[in-house]
């Protein structure tokens, strides 16, 4: 006999019940009971960042949290950043990281896209040490995190150029802006992370 138990997410914007017992994990239930496997398993610890999602527009590690714990939340999973209001085909972040060469073998990737939007929801003008401190959950072997680092930079300035060019200032989450302008001062030369 299982102690299964149903919740309910509503996950990238659709609304999914599913049956999960009391010990599983957010992550394998996005992964293996949704099929969304952008969202990734790396360490089952909550080191490596790998698996982080959006809750209810904050940043979690999704292998810390049982699924029963997220019952009625929304989530988001890289999956649903193209359906987001500032995508345009392609999240600028998104972008940001294929233009800035933000990754290299992509595992890390959807945790520190997931980090980078909850940073840029928050803060649309952050800056170099604001951003390494949203992504410091957040583990890459292969990059150093200064393109990474670059990459939230160009999102951050892109969507300040969409707002401007839409006549007004929004942030990546659609409110309003004190700052309509990017104002990013040049990523810093030299050493990595």
């Amino acid at each position: 006999m299982t102690d299964e138990r149903e919740i309910t997410l509503t996950v990238n914007g659709t609304e999914h019940t599913v049956e999960v017992e009391p010990r599983r994990l957010l992550v394998h239930a996005i992964r293996e009971d949704l099929d969304l496997t952008g969202t990734h398993i790396g360490c089952d610890t909550g080191n490596c960042g790998a698996c982080t999602v959006l809750k209810d527009g904050e940043p979690i590690k999704s292998c810390l949290m049982f699924a029963a714990q997220a019952d009625g939340a929304e989530i988001l999973t890289v999956e649903g950043m193209e359906d987001l209001p500032e995508a345009d085909g392609i999240h600028p972040l998104q972008e940001g990281f294929r233009e800035e060469h933000g990754l290299q073998c992509g595992y890390c990737t959807p945790g520190m896209l997931m980090s980078g939007k909850a940073l840029l929801d928050e803060d649309p003008d952050p800056d170099e040490e604001t951003i390494r401190d949203a992504i410091s959950g957040n583990l890459c072997r292969c990059t150093g995190y200064q393109n990474i680092v670059r990459s939230i930079e160009y999102a951050a300035d892109e969507l300040a150029d969409r707002a401007a060019a839409d006549g007004g200032a929004v942030t990546a989450d659609g409110g309003a802006s004190a700052t309509p302008e990017g104002g990013h001062a040049p990523p810093a030369v030299g050493g990595d992370a």
